[in-house]
């Protein structure tokens, strides 16, 4: 009984979040970032048992395990058997993209 117990308290919460890289622009904003066909590529990341920071809306810049800037624009819960079929991020920061570039992303998304 006890490692049944133990197990459910290794359990934690979990959400996949896709977003779109940002990148800083010349006058300190953000902007997606785009590949060589001027297209932005979007992404899925999960929280993980030893992510950072909490979650807070769409439009929140979350930090990848590579160091890559996210925008979250795309927030659902995840079964906690399937977590591995994401990489996990590593961090929320506390920046947020303009409620505009949000509603550009999304756009893009679909």
């Amino acid at each position: 009984m006890a490692k049944k117990d133990k197990y459910k308290k290794d359990k934690y919460e979990v959400h996949r979040y896709t977003g779109l890289p940002v990148e800083m622009d010349n006058s300190g904003g953000y902007e997606f970032k785009v590949d060589a066909h001027g297209e932005a590529k979007a992404h899925a990341w999960r929280t993980g048992k030893h992510t950072k920071g909490k979650y807070q809306r769409l439009g929140q810049l979350l930090l990848t395990e590579n160091n890559l800037l996210v925008a979250i624009l795309q927030v659902e819960e995840m079964a906690f058997k399937d977590r591995h079929s994401e990489v996990p991020l590593q961090r929320f920061t506390t920046e947020f993209i303009s409620d505009g570039m949000v509603a550009q992303g999304l756009k893009l998304l679909k």
